[in-house]
């Protein structure tokens, strides 16, 4: 899969949205308003209370005749039931599940579908973070997880049309013909906004997000704000943002106090001193679970999707962004993340963290961050990328080893004692030495 579907347009309508019951009532409606066709893909798709909405809602658009292709990750959809599934391919839809655990398929298990789209008629669509489910919405506040989406329409949806087509088609067993889409009775905003969409995929050797951000990082002039979910990024890109902040820049984190992934705070805070240090602000999102992955850099540009900064966004997923080229979208952006300072985020103070954290915390973060640089390092998707030159490299097969033996101790000792999950690291150990396996007979 060659081809470059996205490309900069002009002329596209914009709305952004945060998670919230309005987004759920605006992505069914959608839905409900569809006439032609639907393609839904997604990490994550539960029959909780909006998921099980979603899916009666897309049965029914298939009983009225309409085509409706729904692509969910394997891993991340693992608590949509057989029943459920069955339940829409019994009503017509086409659906399957991304990258299923087959052995054959061993070498690409770390190759997840992390992105979110809905497209319905090819000229609508929301990308963004937020998957079909709303189990992180707390009950007793009555407040979803920060998170963010898009809803576009324009010419930047026929690309996203065409690619959702390709996607599909690459990951069902079965064979289905689609035709491409074209730019014919497209909806246009003549006083519209530039927009393109970015992809990471490994697999295709596409890093469109990683690129831009890098880019971008190094040429702004004013300031830099990135809330992130994950925060786990590449010691690359932390010099940059170091840099940027040493030019005069404002660069500005929001990251959460809470997540579903407690360790990833802990890894992330172990960071935080090489930030501090470098003149760099850090807030903590502290009113529920932050799960957005947004940036916005000089007043300029923006990007909403489902990119995290860090190696599993950059290595093994399939991630979309939508960049927004528009002063006024950003700065309504902006405004947006002010205000989730304002009333949500807690500014760490970097005196109080460098200097008067007890010891017991100090260790307990860097516990957690080397831990997670071992899972970065010898990551599945690093070790299995499909490069003839690393499979007869014998320092490549020296890593894999090492790298094997090193998360066969972790995994054990997170086994033994109630501080990590250990099968995860079990897993990819196993990997590793299946994949030296498979070069190894390659080899002979």
């Amino acid at each position: 899969m060659r081809t470059n579907f996205f490309h900069t347009t002009s002329d596209n309508h914009l709305d952004f949205f945060l998670e919230s019951e309005a987004y759920y009532e605006k992505f069914l409606n959608l839905i409900k308003s569809a006439q032609k066709n639907i393609h839904l893909q997604t990490y994550i798709f539960e029959t909780d209370s909006f998921g099980r909405r979603v899916h009666e809602e897309l049965i029914r658009a298939a009983q009225r005749g309409l085509q409706v292709f729904v692509l969910a990750d394997s891993v991340g959809s693992r608590k949509l039931s057989q029943e459920s599934g069955q339940q829409m391919l019994d009503a017509g839809i086409h659906f399957c599940r991304f990258n299923g655990v087959q052995f054959k398929w061993l070498y690409q298990w770390g190759r997840r579908l992390h992105h979110k789209v809905l497209v319905i008629d090819h000229q609508k669509a929301f990308v963004g973070g937020i998957n079909v489910t709303s189990a992180c919405y707390d009950q007793k506040l009555l407040l979803p997880q920060l998170d963010f989406a898009v809803y576009l329409e324009g010419p930047v949806t026929f690309g996203l049309a065409n690619y959702c087509q390709a996607i599909f088609k690459k990951a069902c067993a079965h064979k289905i013909e689609f035709h491409p889409v074209v730019l014919k009775n497209c909806i246009v905003y003549p006083n519209g906004h530039e927009l393109k969409i970015s992809i990471n995929d490994w697999v295709y050797r596409r890093w469109q997000i990683t690129r831009q951000y890098s880019r971008l990082t190094k040429v702004a002039k004013k300031e830099i704000t990135i809330v992130n979910s994950y925060f786990f990024p590449r010691r690359k890109f932390m010099k940059q943002l170091a840099k940027a902040a040493k030019r005069g820049v404002k660069v500005r984190l929001i990251l959460p106090k809470v997540s579903d992934w407690p360790t990833y705070i802990k890894a992330s805070q172990y960071l935080y001193a090489y930030f501090l240090k470098n003149g760099i602000e850090i807030y903590e999102w502290k009113k529920s679970i932050l799960h957005g992955k947004l940036a916005s850099i000089d007043g300029q540009w923006s990007t909403v999707g489902s990119f995290n900064l860090n190696y599993t966004s950059y290595q093994q997923n399939l991630e979309m962004n939508v960049n927004i080229n528009s002063s006024e979208l950003t700065q309504k952006i902006n405004q947006q993340i002010q205000q989730i300072i304002d009333t949500g985020c807690e500014k760490i103070n970097s005196i109080e963290f460098l200097e008067r954290t007890n010891f017991r915390e100090k260790v307990s973060r860097f516990f957690y961050y080397v831990i997670l640089s071992l899972v970065a390092n010898f990551s599945i998707g690093l070790i299995f990328q499909e490069n003839e030159n690393a499979k007869k490299n014998h320092f490549y097969k020296m890593l894999r080893v090492i790298g094997s033996v090193l998360l066969f101790i972790v995994g054990i000792i997170g086994i033994i004692l109630p501080v990590m999950p250990g099968i995860p690291f079990l897993i990819v150990s196993f990997l590793l030495v299946y994949q030296q396996i498979l070069s190894n007979n390659r080899d002979v």
